[in-house]
C-alpha cells in the first residue's frame, strides 16, 4: 500500500471526507422523494463526521510518512500516542502491528489490551492479547483470551497455542493444567480440553497421563488428526513403536491422502525400517513433487543409503525453500567434498548462514581453507563470521581454536581463546576450552583458574568438578583435594564413565588399589575407551594381574593403535615388547 492509500484509510477511519462529498450527501438527503405524495420532505441531517483535532491529524500524517521511510520507531511513537488519545480501533490495530514488527513488547501489550478494551467482541483483539501474554511467558492470562476465542469462535488452534509458552518450571505447567481442567466450556467443547491437557502432560514427561487424555479426546472426536498425531508420538516416546505404527496405519486407511499422518508414519519408520520409510516419502513426493520438506527428508534417507545422485538432486530442489536452504546447502557441500570437488564444497558451505548446520559448515569450510589455501585465510574467514554473526561468536572462537589444535599449534589456540574471553569474560564454554588447552600445555595454574571461574558460577557442574580433580592429580600432589572434587562429581553423576574412571584413578593414586580396580572395571564396561584401558591395565599390572593387563591394553590398542596413553604407560612400566604387540 502506498503512502496516499494509507493516509486515506486513516482519514476514513475518523469519518473525514471532502467538502464536495459532504455537500453532495446533504443535497441527496434534502431531495428525498415520498413515493406516496410525490412531495419533497426534508429529513433531519445526522452528524456522520467525527471531529478530528489538528494535532491528531498531524501525528497520523507524520507517522504515515515515517512508515513510508521505514522509520518505524517514529511511526510507533505517533500512532501509539494517538491510539491512546482517540481509542480508535484502526489506529490501535496499526500501532499494535508496528510494535509487533519492531518487537517492542511493552507497547505491543499496551495496544493489545487497549484493543480488547475498545473492541471486546473482536477476535483479532483477543488474538493480539493472547500473543502479547505468550511473549511475556504469562500462559495463565493468555489462556483466558484463548478460551474466549475457542468458546465464541471455535478457534482451537489459539487454545493449543498456549502450550508453546516457554515454561520456567514444571510447577507452571502443572498449574496451567489445573486451569485448563476448570475452563467453563459446554459438554461439546469440553472434550478438547483433554487434548490441551495431554500436550501439557507430555511436556512434563507424564506420558501415561498424557496418553490417557489423548485417548479420552479421541473417544469424543475419533478422526481428529491432532489427536492421532499426538497419541502416536506418545506411544513412540514410550518405546511402543509397534502400537504407534499400527495406529498410523489404521488412520491412513481412512485418510490415505492425509499428509501429516503419512509424514509422521514415514519418520517413525525411518529409525528401524528405512526402506519402508523411503517408500512412504516417495508416496508423499508423488502426491506433491514440490513439497520441499518431503524432498529434503527423502534426500536424507537416500544419502544415508549411499544414493548420492538422487540425494543431490532432491537437496537441490529442497534448497528452493528458504527455511530449508541452509541445511540443504550443507549436505550439498558434504556431497561435493565427498566427490573431491573442493571448490564446489566451499561454495556450498558459504551459503549456510543459519540453522542447525551453521557451525558444522563453518568448521568444514575453515578446515578446507586451511588445508587447500592457508591457515591465515581460514582464520580471516572465521573472524568475518564472528562479526556478521555475533550470536555465534563464542562457538566460532572454539572452532578457530580447534582448527589450530588440529594443526598442532596449541599456543596459538590459547591466544584465540584468550581473545574470546576478552570479548566474553567468564563465558563457561570458552573458559572450559582454554582450561583444556592450558592443561595440554602443562599450565595447570591457568587451567585451575579457568575451571574454578566456572565453578564460581555453577558449583554443581559435575563435568568441571571432574576435570579439575583429574588435572589436579596429573599435575600436583594435592590428591586428597582432587579426590574430594571427583567424589562430588560422582555423587552428582554416578553413571558417567569418565567420572567413574577418575574415581578409580584417584583411588589408585591414593594407594587404594583394590577399590580403584572396581571403579575402573565399571567404567571400562560402560565405555571401553583407550584412556580408561590405560588406567585399568596399569592397576591390573600393579596387582600382578599381568595377563588381564595385557588383554585390556590390547583391546585399547585395537581401537586406537597409536594411543599415546597406553603406549607411554607400557613403556613406563617396562612392559615386554611381546605384550605390547
Amino acid at each position: 500500500m502506498n503512502n496516499l492509500s494509507r493516509v486515506t484509510l486513516l482519514l476514513l477511519s475518523f469519518g473525514i471526507a471532502s467538502c464536495v462529498a459532504t455537500t453532495q450527501a446533504i443535497d441527496d438527503t434534502l431531495k428525498t422523494v415520498s413515493v406516496e405524495s410525490n412531495e419533497i420532505h426534508p429529513e433531519p441531517i445526522e452528524q456522520q463526521i467525527k471531529p478530528i483535532a489538528i494535532d491528531t491529524l498531524y501525528d497520523l500524517l507524520v507517522g504515515d510518512v515515517a512508515l513510508g521511510r521505514n522509520q518505524f520507531n517514529i511511526a510507533l511513537d505517533n500512532y501509539s500516542r494517538q491510539a491512546r488519545l482517540t481509542a480508535d480501533k484502526e489506529v490501535i490495530a496499526l500501532a499494535h502491528r508496528i510494535a509487533e514488527y519492531v518487537r517492542d513488547q511493552t507497547v505491543q501489550m499496551e495496544m493489545a489490551l487497549l484493543w480488547v478494551d475498545t473492541s471486546s467482541d473482536d477476535p483479532e483483539a483477543h488474538k493480539a492479547a493472547l500473543q502479547a501474554y505468550l511473549n511475556q511467558g504469562d500462559a495463565q492470562t493468555a489462556l483466558t483470551h484463548a478460551s474466549w476465542l475457542y468458546q465464541y469462535h471455535n478457534d482451537l488452534d489459539s487454545l493449543l497455542l498456549v502450550t508453546t509458552t516457554t515454561f520456567d518450571s514444571p510447577s507452571q505447567i502443572a498449574s496451567l493444567i489445573d486451569s485448563v481442567k476448570k475452563l467453563p466450556f459446554s459438554r461439546e467443547k469440553q472434550s478438547f480440553t483433554h487434548l490441551l491437557t495431554a500436550v501439557l502432560e507430555q511436556k512434563l514427561g507424564q506420558l501415561k497421563e498424557a496418553e490417557r487424555d489423548a485417548r479420552a479426546f479421541l473417544a469424543a472426536v475419533p478422526a481428529d488428526q491432532r489427536g492421532l498425531l499426538l497419541l502416536s508420538q506418545l506411544l513412540h516416546q514410550q518405546n511402543r513403536s509397534d502400537e504407534s505404527i499400527e495406529l498410523l496405519i489404521n488412520a491412513l486407511k481412512d485418510k490415505p491422502n492425509n499428509r501429516p499422518l503419512r509424514l509422521q508414519y514415514a519418520r517413525f519408520l525411518a529409525t528401524n525400517t528405512p526402506k519402508k520409510a523411503i517408500a512412504q516419502f516417495e508416496i508423499l513426493r508423488d502426491d506433491n513433487p514440490k513439497d520441499q520438506e518431503v524432498n529434503f527428508l527423502l534426500a536424507l534417507m537416500q544419502l544415508s543409503h549411499g544414493d548420492i545422485t538422487d540425494a543431490e538432486n532432491l537437496f537441490e530442489q529442497a534448497s528452493a525453500k528458504p527455511s530449508l536452504r541452509s541445511d540443504a546447502q550443507y549436505h550439498l557441500g558434504a556431497i561435493s567434498e565427498q566427490k573431491g570437488d573442493i571448490s564446489g564444497a566451499m561454495s556450498r558451505y558459504t551459503q549456510v548462514r543459519f540453522g542447525r548446520n551453521y557451525i558444522a559448515a563453518a568448521s568444514r569450510l575453515s578446515a578446507l581453507l586451511a588445508k587447500h589455501r592457508s591457515m591465515s585465510q581460514a582464520q580471516q574467514y572465521l573472524q568475518r563470521m564472528r562479526s556478521s554473526q555475533p550470536t555465534q561468536a563464542v562457538i566460532l572462537f572454539q572452532v578457530e581454536s580447534n582448527l589450530l589444535l588440529n594443526a598442532q599449534k596449541p599456543s596459538q589456540a590459547l591466544v584465540v581463546l584468550s581473545s574470546g574471553l576478552d570479548y566474553f569474560p567468564n563465558d563457561p564454554q570458552l573458559l572450559y576450552a582454554r582450561s583444556m588447552v592450558a592443561e595440554q600445555q602443562d599450565d595447570f595454574v591457568l587451567a585451575e583458574q579457568d575451571l574454578r571461574a566456572i565453578l564460581a558460577q555453577d558449583q554443581n557442574n559435575a563435568t568441571v568438578l571432574n576435570a579439575l580433580g583429574y588435572t589436579m592429580i596429573l599435575h600436583t600432589d594435592r590428591r586428597e583435594e582432587a579426590f574430594e572434587l571427583i567424589t562430588k562429581a560422582y555423587q552428582l553423576e554416578p553413571k558417567d564413565p569418565s567420572i567413574i574412571d577418575s574415581m578409580g584413578w584417584a583411588l589408585f593414586k591414593l594407594g587404594k588399589t583394590e577399590q580403584a580396580l572396581d571403579f575402573l572395571k565399571q567404567a571400562f564396561e560402560i565405555m571401553p575407551d583407550p584412556e580408561i584401558a590405560a588406567h585399568l591395565g596399569e592397576v591390573h599390572w600393579t596387582l600382578d594381574n599381568r595377563k588381564d593387563a595385557s588383554i585390556i591394553w590390547q583391546q585399547g590398542l585395537q581401537s586406537t593403535p597409536d594411543h599415546k596413553g597406553i603406549i607411554n604407560t607400557m613403556l613406563r612400566l617396562n612392559v615386554p615388547e611381546t605384550i605390547e604387540q
